[in-house]
């Protein structure tokens, strides 16, 4: 009893020192998140307008898209939102600036015209489960019942996913037993934060997978056995997995490192574990059966699935070997590119920050989830978290191996920085319990709050960088060339 008392005081004060850096970190997300929702360009983030798509499919109460052909899915959509999504598709082709008082003048023009419905192709997008998209389109039905215009509307569906992604994130700090300063860190990065405030399905495809890591950290940490409604958390959590992209099934294998005592012995743990694993994976495998969307065809790669995979069968060291260089060749890009990138089309409306600041955040993040750990080190999650990272990153190129890499590639294709945001969130909550308590204490202390501070200035500095390439898109149509 005496040694508990005697560290209580010490964990009491680290907690409390930690408070003003929750409370700069809340303040961040909120200005900017503000800031970007205001001055983006509408449609600018990457696959955009085919999120909108399918936001507005979902808002417009079609939460399951038809097929319209051969590899393609999508169904009616309101056409005066469509048709506003297409003026910009314009601009962007032309490589052309956006006049304010030009997009509110579209806006409520087409604000005016009598519903229609137009069917449109939008696989890529319309192929997904609806429930990444749904929190863009509640605000966007909301903002459609309203009587608001098409401008009006898009910004409601980011501001929509902008809400539910800072919820989602405090719910995996409050989740977290170690590593919440890393994890917020990582969470407010320059391009996660892009995806908060734009259309896209990511932000819940990285805070589902964070937030069953978080619980099943805790309740190990805990060391109590699991109530019945926590039970049917992780089962929802689990469920939801099946419902986002085919490569976030495997998370639900996290609830094995669960210890006996915790859900009623071995056997307990294996039929748990059996159970949120055979439901994510049985509600992906019979989603991706009713929409077997090939990327590869679509976007005219020259992609041949079947070939891949007898080639894969055949010589799977040879995969592997590519898998390899591809890694070798791409892994700074990919850093780069899901850390520092801003938008998803031809310049001007993309492009990378200070490649300073990205390599800078490289190497604070990993030493920050060092000093970040919780108060006794956990190496079942050290170990089994930091594992599957690798395998994750390997799932993902075998998906685009085959769905996406013509034959005879000499490296996968189609890889994207924010592909692997996830396999990070893996790595730093894996260090974080390697970690574990230090002594002394003050020094981690220090160091901690310290890389945090350093950590968040060049998230900040970044996103400056960022809102200052959007702000030189917001030009006069008459200042165009």
């Amino acid at each position: 009893m005496r040694t508990i008392f005697r560290h209580e005081p010490a964990r009491f004060g680290s907690r409390l020192a930690a408070v003003p850096f929750y409370g700069a970190a809340a303040l961040f997300y909120l200005v900017f998140s503000a800031l970007l929702l205001v001055t983006t360009p509408p449609y600018a983030g990457l696959d955009e307008p085919f999120h909108w798509q399918r936001v507005l499919q979902i808002a417009q109460g079609r939460f399951l898209a038809e097929e319209l052909g051969p590899n393609s899915w999508g169904g009616p959509i309101d056409r005066a939102s469509y048709v506003h999504m297409l003026h910009y598709v314009e601009l962007i082709q032309k490589h052309a600036p956006v006049d304010a008082a030009q997009a509110r003048a579209l806006s409520n023009h087409l604000a005016t015209l009598p519903p229609r419905d137009e069917v449109v192709p939008f696989p890529s997008s319309a192929s997904f489960a609806p429930l990444a998209y749904l929190p863009q389109a509640a605000f966007t039905a909301a903002a459609r019942a309203w009587g608001l215009g098409p401008l009006d509307q898009m910004h409601a569906g980011r501001i929509g996913n902008a809400v539910a992604y800072g919820m989602m994130v405090l719910a995996v700090l409050w989740a977290l037993p170690g590593g919440r300063l890393v994890f917020a860190a990582l969470a407010l990065s320059p391009f996660a934060l892009q995806s908060a405030c734009s259309l896209s399905a990511d932000p819940l495809n990285l805070t589902i997978p964070a937030l069953l890591l978080a619980l099943v950290w805790r309740f190990r940490a805990r060391g109590t056995a699991l109530a019945p409604l926590e039970v049917a958390g992780l089962l929802a959590l689990s469920a939801a997995l099946g419902f986002l992209k085919l490569t976030m099934v495997p998370f639900a294998a996290a609830v094995l490192y669960l210890p006996g005592a915790v859900v009623g012995g071995t056997r307990g743990r294996i039929a748990l574990t059996a159970l949120c694993l055979g439901l994510a994976a049985g509600i992906a495998l019979s989603w991706n059966m009713a929409y077997p969307f090939v990327p590869g065809p679509y976007w005219g790669t020259a992609a041949d699935p079947a070939a891949q995979i007898a080639a894969m069968r055949a010589d799977p060291l040879e995969a592997l070997r590519i898998f390899a260089t591809t890694t070798r060749d791409w892994a700074i890009m990919w850093w780069r590119d899901g850390y520092g990138r801003y938008g998803g089309h031809p310049p001007p409306w993309s492009g990378y920050a200070d490649d300073r600041l990205i390599l800078a955040a490289l190497w604070v993040l990993p030493a920050l989830a060092l000093c970040d750990g919780a108060r006794r080190r956990d190496p079942v999650v050290a170990v089994g978290y930091l594992l599957p990272a690798p395998a994750y990153v390997l799932l993902v190129m075998a998906a685009f191996w085959v769905g996406f890499t013509p034959v005879g590639a000499e490296t996968v294709q189609g890889l994207q920085g924010r592909y692997f945001l996830p396999a990070q969130v893996l790595v730093v909550l894996a260090l974080a319990a390697a970690a574990g308590p230090w002594n002394p204490a003050g020094l981690r202390q220090g160091l901690r709050l310290g890389l945090f501070t350093v950590f968040m200035a060049l998230n900040g500095a970044v996103l400056l960088d960022v809102l200052a390439a959007w702000g030189r898109l917001w030009v006069p149509a008459s200042g165009a060339n």
